[in-house]
């Protein structure tokens, strides 16, 4: 019988250990979270460009508002975030978006206009209010620059990995 033997398997197999193990926390989640920091960025500077408009509901005037009012915009640039990262079945993501009330009080919201409806109202436009998709430009920005620095991120990681 013929007999083989090769040097370094224990080794590769021992990275390969590693690196199952340590996958999760050391190479999906800081890339994922990288990724998502770019698109956080972009959206948050396009918030922050947003023109305002004074005025709650529908103008005076039959000229569509153009955006929000300082208010909103404010409640809107505290209320995003990141949420924490989620698996389902092998899928990791996180999940970019708006949280909580405003302060603008209106007859359907007595407490508050939900941030999420806002947000949508600008991003979609409404009967009195003109579309402002600053989500959609925002992404369509920085979506490369986003992959590339989630690849790049689990590059450097393997590599540290594959290293010890």
């Amino acid at each position: 019988m013929a007999r083989i033997e090769m040097k370094g398997l224990d080794e590769y197999t021992a990275a390969l250990s590693r690196l199952e193990r340590s996958l999760k926390e050391s190479v999906i989640r800081p890339a994922i979270y990288d990724g998502a920091d770019i698109a956080a960025d972009a959206i948050r500077g396009e918030l922050q460009a947003l023109p305002t408009q004074g005025g709650l509901g529908p103008p005076v005037a039959r000229v569509p508002l153009q955006g929000p009012n300082k208010a909103q915009k404010k409640a809107l640039l505290e209320s995003f975030g990141i949420t924490k990262m989620r698996e389902d079945d092998g899928i990791y993501d996180v999940r970019l978006g708006f949280d909580g009330y405003n302060e603008v009080k209106t007859k359907t919201w007595p407490k508050g206009q939900p941030n999420v409806v806002v947000a949508r109202a600008v991003e979609r436009g409404t009967s009195f209010m003109a579309a402002n998709p600053f989500i959609k430009r925002a992404m369509g920005r920085t979506r490369k620059l986003a992959l590339v620095a989630m690849q790049k991120s689990v590059d450097k990681s393997l590599k540290n990995i594959m290293k010890t």
